[in-house]
């Protein structure tokens, strides 16, 4: 089956390379000449654990072709998906679909013949009857629209996309459903439970599902300064409710807070669709309020814990396994350290180059673990790749004051 795919970040590349490894006929569409140049020779354009060998199959088994060409990309099929970037509003909160709007007035131009949009990219509700209403507009070809909101977690995004908790398809003509049946047939084929329900419910299921796994994170955060002060044990509270099939463990490791381009960007999405429909989420609007609590105390918590103001920093990402630095609680941590004048000292395997973009020379960046380690008797520990349990390895680890804000050592 021939796929377009417009847009090459982190949901786009993935998605794009996942379906060329089950056959299908990939092209990828991105207006970034120097991204798609870098992806023909094979050079990853994200981190992504797994992508490069994946990347490097698909380019040999020619299943997949990047371009910035949008006739060629709109002509050679008629499924197109959309998976560029929908940022947050930073006022409002509202999400921003320029890119969106971007894709489909380009795109509309060289439509063809009869043609189906998916949507991967994460839209408030309605945007999806938006789209088709645009394309339709004077158009002699018929464009059907389908939502399907992608549950990928970054640093696990293949495997995620290959090993589905769930299929989420909305659409709201039955004509769409064996061409979606066709995309998905190696899924099916596996027995992946797949969804089918009307546009709006599977634009609001990605909403919904990213508000309440910030709400699970942000409750044991909120939990785990209870048990400081009661001098409890977090992790063992957090196995002990975990145990509970109800709960389930997912979710539930504290930690300085949420961050990345999910979790935080739609909470706030989904608080902005409230509001433009006269509704309060009291538990959405206290769980938002909540997160941007916690790096302010994590950064108070850190200038108590040491004498003095001088740190060396484990860990830049949102998260391990990733260099996206979206958001991140390390670098909304070491800002408010800045403000208090820390002289900081940092390491992260991935994300070095993209917190430079944030941070500039505002810190100290350390070339590799020991170096970092080395530079200051304190240390704080920000994100949690599996590297930095290696310090207890190290011979001065003894005398460091070390404070593990991931719990993994």
């Amino acid at each position: 089956m021939k796929i377009t795919i417009i847009g090459t970040g982190y949901v786009g590349l993935t998605s794009a390379l996942c379906f060329a490894n089950v056959g299908h006929q990939v092209l990828c569409l991105d207006n970034d000449q120097n991204k798609i140049q870098k992806l023909q020779n094979k050079i990853p354009t994200i981190f992504e654990n797994g992508l490069e060998e994946m990347l490097s199959k698909a380019l040999d088994s020619k299943n997949i072709e990047f371009t910035t060409d949008f006739s060629k990309a709109i002509n050679f099929s008629n499924i197109i998906i959309l998976a560029v970037g929908t940022p947050q509003n930073e006022i409002t909160g509202e999400a921003d679909l320029t890119y969106i709007h971007q894709a489909i007035n380009l795109a509309k131009k060289y439509i063809n013949e009869d043609k189906i949009f998916i949507t991967k990219s994460t839209v408030p509700v309605g945007t999806n009857h938006q789209i088709q209403k645009i394309l339709q507009e004077n158009c002699p070809h018929q464009i059907h629209i389908a939502s399907n909101p992608e549950f990928m977690r970054e640093g696990f995004a293949i495997d995620d996309f290959m090993k589905p908790d769930r299929i989420v398809l909305g659409i709201d003509h039955k004509n769409c459903q064996e061409p979606l049946n066709q995309l998905y047939q190696f899924w099916l084929n596996q027995n992946y439970p797949i969804l089918y329900t009307d546009i709006t419910t599977a634009e609001l299921i990605k909403y919904a599902s990213n508000a309440f796994l910030m709400t699970k994170i942000c409750f044991i955060n909120e939990m785990e300064e209870l048990a400081s002060k009661l001098q409890a044990n977090i992790q063992d509270l957090s196995l002990g409710m975990g145990l509970d099939h109800r709960i389930g463990k997912a979710f539930l490791n504290p930690g300085p807070g949420i961050g990345g381009s999910c979790f935080p960007k739609d909470s706030m999405a989904l608080k902005f669709i409230a509001k433009e429909n006269d509704l309060e989420l009291s538990i959405i609007n206290q769980v938002i309020d909540s997160n941007y609590l916690r790096f302010k105390k994590m950064a108070e918590k850190i200038k108590k814990f040491f004498d003095k103001k001088e740190i060396a920093v484990l860990g830049l990402a949102f998260k391990a396994g990733t260099d996206d630095v979206r958001m991140s609680p390390a670098i909304e941590i070491i800002k408010y350290l800045l403000a208090d004048d820390f002289k900081i000292f940092a390491y992260d395997p991935k994300a070095i180059e993209n917190t430079q973009k944030i941070l500039g020379d505002k810190i100290i960046y350390c070339q590799n673990l020991a170096q970092c380690f080395v530079k200051s008797q304190n240390i704080v520990i920000l994100t949690e790749w599996q590297e930095f349990k290696q310090i207890k390895d190290f011979p001065e680890f003894d005398n460091k004051q070390i404070l593990d804000l991931r719990y993994i050592l």
